[in-house]
């Protein structure tokens, strides 16, 4: 019996040991997020709750790992078969699928730091650039502590299987005999019953559910209790099945009407053959042929312009230009990744939570300020710092009004600095050449600058390393002291004074200690508009808005007749009552002063009074009111899926428009 015991000793063993790993690799990740916890009062209470919820999910993962070697060691065990090579190979399939284990908790670690979200799904939109994407993670030095991390714990891990093998194998040589299958055999059947609860997780009618894990009001305590490997599982299984939706909130026919009557459309004046938001948008007065440049910001939270290093505000020229220009206080990205700030802000078209519209084979045709103004005699031009294909960012935007793509192909090989390419201060400079080159022709031009330094691996120039003692704010002056060169530069041009500049965040970023599940910080950016011919800057607005609005907000600056089908507003016209966003797994939505969330995978909701920064969930206190946000956000996004599904996106009446100048 000795045998038979020493076999399952090794099994619960290795689980045991595992489970333990993984226990490490969340307390890592909590060290790494200490300022998330830094008003929780009861800290020892509510992280003891988060870490043994931890192990109640890691259980899960060991115990679907667990539960073949159980089984054939039990079968093996019956017919005295168990030997040295079986436990061997058993070594070697532990440790290749614990590997997998814990590399994504391990690469769970940065990416969370960096998206308040555990590693999902949505990373496979970047598989198509894989060489980029690899660039990246290998050329940012602060992860390469989780690469250690890992090379020793598989290491660790490895060695201590082999060294219970061994002691094992040195403690046993008896069979069982006849009578000890009356212990045996209940043994192996109340292990594998074990086993299989634990891949469930709980007894009740349903297997467990990352909503498990939520407990309290700190929503970094609440994601700390998910396992990486369980949650990236559970994302990919229902990102194979669908994208997430708002079917279950809201029907495509009711989404419509809603939509409708927040835009103020007249249905039935409406032509069959156009989108259900089409209106055409009719100017008075002489139309403005100015020059339009479009600066998104990579990872430019609105938070970041307030935040001060060594008593220095570290976005001194943004901060000084928005003292000059059309600032919009409660502006809002429509997601979290720079594909949605593109779709959004050019194309006025919502982000369909974790969908990369983009990189459709059957590229979407959208009708947004490049292509409006390219139909209207506009000389249209986008400009990257990486490579043209990365997202599928060339192809996309060609098919969409622009007609000139710069890229990492255009530039000096010496000028690249990382699988992101050249520096923001680079492709500001080319770009205004550019400007200088094309503006002899007095054509009008539309021109997009997408930055990039401001995203990992940050490259600091030596002389914006005092800034901060932190990498993420030094990298944040250097790209505003971009920027001001920029600005600096084209203010000495001709074509400046008859030029709109309009700023915006792409999408923003982790700003300080989260509230909430969705960091607001990740989609509050700036959004600033000046030009030297505004009489009547700077005004600062406090009305609600979101990129969807900056294509028929210039539009309208511009006093240019078009046709607006897109989700946006004229700010300057229209007060909006919500504005909504998402990231990839929930929808958010903002009122003057509430916050709801919807997430999809744990199906909860949250209603919080942003203003204040209250993490209470108001939610029964104020359920009609969160039923109103819901309702309206979900609207948007159900009409704006079957925009695309049914390829109205651009109307017929747009594609037949003819150019002119």
């Amino acid at each position: 019996m000795k045998k038979i015991k020493t076999a399952l000793y090794y099994i619960l063993s290795v689980h045991i040991l595992a489970l333990s790993v993984m226990t490490l690799q969340r307390i890592a990740l909590l060290l790494t997020n200490l300022q998330n916890i830094s008003e929780v009062e009861t800290k020892l209470s509510w992280v003891s709750s988060a870490l043994l919820r931890g192990i109640w999910f890691d259980n899960v993962i060991a115990s679907y790992i667990t539960i073949l070697p159980l089984v054939i060691i039990s079968i093996l065990g019956l017919c005295n078969k168990i030997n040295k090579t079986i436990l061997k190979t058993f070594n070697i399939f532990y440790i290749a699928i614990y590997s997998i284990v814990f590399a994504i908790g391990m690469a769970d670690i940065p990416y969370f730091n960096y998206f308040f979200k555990h590693l999902n799904a949505s990373i496979f939109n970047w598989n198509e650039e894989g060489a980029t994407t690899a660039g990246m993670i290998l050329q940012e030095t602060s992860y390469y502590i989780y690469f250690l991390f890992f090379i020793i714990v598989i290491i660790l891990f490895s060695f201590s299987l082999s060294r219970l093998v061994k002691k094992l194998l040195s403690k046993y040589q008896e069979n069982l005999v006849s009578k000890e299958y009356l212990i045996y055999i209940p043994i192996c059947i109340l292990l594998i019953g074990l086993s299989l609860l634990g891949i469930r997780g709980r007894l009740g009618y349903n297997p467990i559910k990352t909503s498990q894990a939520y407990f309290c009001d700190n929503s970094f305590l609440n994601q700390l209790g998910i396992n990486p490997s369980f949650y990236f599982m559970r994302d990919v299984i229902e990102s194979s099945k669908s994208h997430h939706n708002v079917d279950n909130i809201i029907s495509e026919e009711e989404a419509i009407v809603v939509v409708q009557k927040a835009l103020g459309i007249d249905k039935d004046s409406m032509e069959l053959s156009l989108s259900p938001i089409a209106r055409e948008v009719i100017a008075e007065g002489e139309a403005k042929n100015m020059n339009v440049i479009f600066i998104l910001m990579e990872s430019m939270s609105a938070d970041l312009l307030t935040v001060k290093e060594n008593g220095k505000e570290i976005t001194p020229f943004l901060n000084e230009l928005i003292n000059k220009s059309y600032y919009f206080e409660n502006f809002y990205s429509a997601g979290t990744h720079t594909n949605h700030g593109i779709l959004a802000s050019l194309y006025g078209l919502p982000a369909l939570f974790d969908r990369n519209m983009m990189k459709n084979v059957d590229i979407p045709l959208c009708q947004g300020i490049p292509y409006i103004l390219h139909q209207q005699g506009y000389r249209t031009m986008f400009f990257m710092t990486h490579e043209a294909q990365y997202d599928n960012m060339n192809a996309f935007l060609l098919e969409n009004g622009i007609e000139e793509v710069y890229s990492e192909e255009n530039y000096p090989k010496a000028k690249r600095v990382n699988s992101f390419g050249v520096q923001d201060d680079f492709l500001l400079e080319y770009a205004l050449d550019k400007f200088n080159e094309e503006s002899k022709d007095n054509r009008p031009f539309f021109a997009t600058l997408l930055t990039v330094s401001n995203h990992p691996p940050y490259v600091v120039p030596d002389r914006f390393k005092s800034v901060s003692n932190d990498p993420q704010y030094q990298i944040v002056a250097f790209a505003d002291d971009a920027i001001r060169q920029f600005m600096t530069e084209a203010e000495k041009q001709d074509w400046y004074k008859n030029t709109i500049f309009v700023l915006l965040g792409d999408h923003g970023k982790i700003v300080g200690s989260p509230t909430y599940e969705m960091p607001l910080s990740y989609n509050h950016v700036p959004f600033i508009m000046y030009s030297p011919a505004f009489k009547d800057a700077p005004q600062r607005f406090m009305q609600l808005g979101g990129q969807v609005d900056a294509f028929p907000t210039i539009m309208g600056l511009l006093n240019h007749s078009y046709e607006n089908n897109t989700f946006g507003v004229d700010l300057f016209k229209t007060t909006r009552p919500y504005m909504f966003f998402s990231s990839d797994d929930a929808l958010g939505c903002v009122s003057d002063e509430k916050f709801y969330t919807y997430n999809f995978k744990a199906k909860i909701e949250g209603l919080y009074d942003y203003r204040t920064n209250s993490p209470e969930n108001l939610i029964e206190q104020h359920r009609v009111e969160a039923d109103n946000m819901k309702i309206y956000s979900a609207a948007m996004f159900q009409t704006a899926s079957y925009m695309f599904k049914n390829k109205l996106t651009r109307t017929h009446s747009a594609s037949s428009s003819s150019i002119h100048f």
